[in-house]
């Protein structure tokens, strides 16, 4: 019990270490309490780039703009109030409230806009220096909100510091121990408050952003406002950084704009480390500390000097200076784990057993219809006629393949039932409901599951991972998404690999995982895009097993080239031929048809599709 009461955790660390440094603050020096201030600031500011590049993957220059508006506001409000409320606080929280409603903004633009992951990029720097540009250009006295002077590219001065009050009260500015003590105990704060989220759901959430998107839209997540919410949290804790650091300064530059601190912001993260948020800091202390040794006897060689040394850092530590320290102290638990499954016999599967064994209550294929209908579909790129006049319906329950020779349409038609490409006209009916236009998210939380041709999963993540962010999409309840994930990983042999990262799993069990992640969703139809390209005879008649085992609860369309296993299924078969559909009835039935002989399998029926 007493072990379990003072086990170490992030939180605990992170509320222990600030009691550390702020009763330790007491016996150093001011000068050298004002700098720790500083630092802890523009480790906070590099914690907001940690949540949204390392722990989101979205690749942000714009922290460094947030982090100026909420100083700009910090001043502006500050300035304006002080007189009337005796206190600044007040100012910190509009700050933050500013550059949360600016990341929002165009945050907005940028993931609901479709905006590409290298673009946010582009986006963000840009905004950056037109906010540059435009406050460097406001030294005119007109440019002004109320009493505060914006000053241009001299910047805005008389920002009052932080100070305690009440309206009619007494006002004191805290002193420089004090402004320290509160910098520690907010910085304190909002790391515990994100390594909360990062523990929740919504974290497990975030952490598949980072690695596979487009799988976390498949099991019907809305990628875009997870995003958003992630941009408007790092935008804030950016905001509330800068208004702390226009009232440790009491002035505010446009130079925060600056490309240089755009970019010093992503230096400090890339040497702490952009998946530990306590690197954030780290990565501070570590170059504004050789900085500050440097500029005091470098001269001219300093920046050249500085640049070396981080040049060396990533390339010699390209995970970041904290996370390895923490793998060389922490032991590595995963080996007998990896021993266990290594040895561990492969489950033998029958169609049978695979029934059988299908999780228990389990409600696949009997929340909702899945009928589904397609009427004169066309898709066009340019002159291209990929999909031409395509209608087809296929039935609640049971496997459909649908096979064709390369550029027989077969795929684009997969990736418009998918909701990946927009078609040209048409429509696509399923479960009653109109799904033409649906984004992809939409379609998964209708009862449609996707799996793609290369295994689509979260390969940074464990199995039991994997399986349980495709169950809680469904469920939204940690302890049944825990229960479904291992009657699922038992289900498909998995059980020995469930502690494994899926990107050290064969190809054959990553394409497993992903069926047993397409059905944890409770679909009512399942689109397979060719699942056994590159696998093996064996792998290949396991995968059909299962295929069957899902077709007696859903219906599974297959997309294939491989006519073993579409012979192995023993199911309806349309051919696909220049875009539209060919032929349809059984294998062999097609096999004898003069014209599928001339055209796709040859005269002698070759096996090859």
């Amino acid at each position: 019990m007493t072990q379990m009461l003072f086990r170490p955790t992030p939180i605990r660390v992170t509320l222990a270490l600030a009691i550390v440094l702020i009763v330790g603050s007491l016996w150093i020096p001011d000068f050298l309490q004002s700098q720790a201030s500083n630092w802890i600031i523009f480790g906070l500011l590099g914690a907001s780039l940690v949540f949204v590049w390392g722990k989101a993957g979205i690749f942000s220059f714009g922290q460094g703009a947030f982090f100026g508006i909420g100083g700009y506001v910090y001043g502006i409000a500050s300035i304006n109030l002080v007189a009337t409320t005796n206190e600044t606080f007040s100012a910190v929280v509009l700050a933050v409230i500013g550059a949360a409603f600016a990341a929002g903004l165009l945050g907005y633009f940028m993931f609901y806009g479709k905006v590409g992951d290298v673009y946010v990029g582009v986006v963000t720097l840009a905004s950056t220096l037109v906010l540059f540009t435009f406050m460097s250009s406001t030294a005119s006295p007109v440019y002004h909100v109320g009493d505060a002077l914006l000053g241009g590219y001299n910047g805005m001065a008389g920002v009052p510091p932080l100070t305690l009050g009440w309206p009619g009260g007494p006002s004191e500015a805290l002193t420089i121990w004090q402004t320290l003590a509160v910098v520690i105990a907010l910085a304190a704060l909002v790391l515990c408050v994100l390594y909360a989220l990062l523990s929740r759901p919504f974290g497990y959430i975030v952490s598949a952003l980072r690695e596979n998107e487009q799988r976390t839209q498949l099991l019907g997540y809305d990628v875009r406002l997870r995003k958003l919410l992630v941009f408007m949290i790092g935008g804030a804790v950016a905001g509330l950084a800068g208004a702390l650091y226009a009232a440790w300064s009491m002035f505010m530059s446009p130079t925060v704009f600056g490309l240089q601190q755009a970019a010093l912001v992503v230096i400090w993260v890339l040497v702490g480390g952009r998946a530990s948020i306590a690197g954030a800091f780290c990565g501070v202390v570590f170059v504004e500390g050789l900085s500050a040794v440097l500029g005091s006897g470098g001269g001219n060689a300093t920046p050249i000097v500085l640049g070396v040394v981080l040049i060396l850092v990533v390339l010699l530590l390209p995970q970041g200076v904290v996370p390895a320290v923490q793998a060389r102290l922490k032991p590595r638990t995963r080996t007998r784990a990896h021993a266990i499954a290594d040895d561990a016999p492969e489950a033998e599967l029958s169609s049978d057993t695979v029934a059988e064994t299908l999780p228990p209550g389990l409600p696949v294929g009997r929340s909702i219809s899945g009928k589904l209908s397609v009427t004169g579909l066309h898709k066009r790129f340019g002159g291209l006629r990929a999909v031409n006049d395509v209608s087809i319906s296929f039935a609640e329950r049971g496997v459909h393949c649908l096979i064709g020779p390369n550029g027989a349409g077969k795929s684009t038609f997969f990736n418009l039932l998918a909701g990946r490409f927009p078609p040209t006209s048409g429509q696509i009916m399923f479960a009653g409901r109109d799904m033409t236009h649906a984004e992809p998210h939409t379609r998964a939380r209708a009862g449609m599951g996707i799996k793609l041709q290369i295994a689509s999963i979260f390969p940074g993540l464990s199995v039991h991972e994997n399986m349980w962010l495709s169950a809680y999409a469904k469920l939204h309840s940690r302890t049944e998404a825990e229960a479904r994930a291992s009657a699922i990983t038992d289900w498909l042999g998995l059980g020995a690999q469930r502690h494994t990262l899926a990107g050290e799993l064969s190809h054959g069990q990553k394409q497993w995982l992903e069926i047993g992640m397409v059905t944890a969703t409770e679909p009512s139809i399942v689109l397979l895009d060719e699942p056994t390209a590159g696998m093996t005879r064996t792998e290949t008649t396991r995968t059909a097993q299962l295929v069957s085992a899902l077709g007696s609860h859903v219906n599974v369309i297959v997309v294939e080239h491989d006519m073993e296993f579409v012979r192995q299924l023993d199911v309806p078969v349309t051919i696909f031929h220049q875009g539209s559909v060919f032929a349809s009835g059984t294998l062999e039935d097609l096999q004898r048809d003069e014209r599928v002989l001339n055209i796709y399998l040859g005269r002698h029926g070759a096996h090859g599709a």
